[in-house]
């Protein structure tokens, strides 16, 4: 076959272009927009559909990035939210410790009289046992604070100082089982010894077994012996039992204070005995 012949029509093709890019040139520009606008109507949809992918996409990123930065701004919320919470909470506790201790000194001052304000005191520790037969406060000689200085809780007996150290102490509590107050029933007036048998519980000795004593009586401090003040709420009776065998009743006593719920007590300063180390 005649290579020439081959070439014929690549070159008519280059020709036709040639002539159809002249007459482009050369003919008025009212017919020229109208053989362009004729020539680029079928390729207007593959425009259009173009145009739409990429409009797509990039309300698409918008979209994505608004709702990245709105996210972002809900979590800053949030976190500034929490916080509020938390401050609020704390605040609200520091009205509640506060309240109460107020409530405490009143309830104090309308029940006791004694000539010197008490020490307000935090409770810091307790008893490694469960018996919790003792706590520790943050008060100490610094303070002034003494061993067997009474502590108190609103009117309430708490316990006693036992041991010092310049800003800390230790209270032994009356449901400790080496806890002995002389105590006294509010409408008898018969004579008893109160003592801690640990959790929270207590047992009222030598209550001879022909006295009269009935479940709910309360019982205060007599003051005998010196170590305790007079008159301070200890409890109510929640259990009497009689042994014919025995000469004092089995009485169970329950402390007023419920010494797992305090956080603070009072100290009624008295005398200074003995001292321990920090």
């Amino acid at each position: 076959m005649n290579p020439n012949f081959d070439r014929l029509p690549k070159r008519f093709s280059i020709y036709v272009f040639i002539l159809i890019s002249v007459l482009i040139l050369i003919i008025p520009v009212n017919i020229s927009n109208h053989i362009k606008i004729t020539v680029a109507s079928p390729l207007a949809p593959f425009q259009k559909a173009i145009s739409y992918t990429g409009n797509f996409f990039k309300n698409g990123y918008r979209k994505i990035a608004s709702a990245l930065e709105s996210a972002d701004e809900n979590e800053e919320l949030r976190e500034k939210v929490f916080l509020l919470q938390n401050k609020i909470i704390n605040q609200q506790n520091t009205i509640n410790v506060l309240d109460r201790k107020l409530k405490t000194i009143s309830e104090f001052e309308e029940d006791i009289d004694v000539k010197d304000k008490p020490l307000n005191a935090n409770i810091i520790g307790y008893d490694a046992s469960n018996h919790r037969g003792s706590i520790l406060i943050n008060v100490g000689k610094k303070q002034g604070v003494a061993v067997n200085d009474t502590v108190i809780y609103g009117s309430a007996l708490v316990g006693r100082i036992t041991a010092i150290g310049n800003s800390i102490s230790r209270v032994m509590l009356i449901t400790d089982p080496a806890s002995n107050v002389p105590s006294r029933f509010l409408e008898s007036r018969i004579q008893g010894i109160v003592q801690g048998i640990a959790r929270n519980k207590c047992i009222i000795k030598y209550v001879p077994r022909h006295a009269k004593v009935k479940k709910s009586d309360s019982v205060f401090s007599s003051g005998i012996g010196g170590v305790y003040l007079k008159s301070i709420y200890i409890g109510d009776v929640i259990a009497v039992k009689e042994k014919s065998a025995k000469l004092f009743k089995d009485i169970k006593l329950k402390p007023r204070v419920d010494f797992s719920q305090i956080e603070h007590v009072l100290v009624i300063k008295k005398n200074k005995v003995e001292s321990i180390r920090n």
